[in-house]
């Protein structure tokens, strides 16, 4: 696999996890209270994207960890299903 897609590709979804941590941790601030399962879920979502975006810049089967990286952004898609 191309080694400049799979930095685009990582930045992009890097990128996107901060946001919509974000906008979920703010949305869902009531009373001055960050919400802790939304701050929660960005960390362990970053923990998991980080180590699968090392290991398909270290691994020789790069194209599997891509597909962990796929799987890695379900979480962030399903909940904007709900507001189609």
């Amino acid at each position: 696999m191309n080694k400049w897609f799979t930095h685009i590709f990582n930045i992009i979804v890097g990128i996107l996890i901060v946001i919509e941590g974000s906008v979920y941790i703010f949305m869902n601030n009531k009373d001055g209270e960050l919400h802790l399962r939304s701050i929660i879920m960005t960390i362990l979502l970053l923990v998991a994207w980080g180590m699968s975006y090392r290991k398909q810049l270290i691994s020789e089967n790069s194209s599997a960890w891509l597909i962990v990286t796929i799987i890695i952004l379900i979480p962030m898609i399903l909940p904007w299903l709900f507001f189609i």
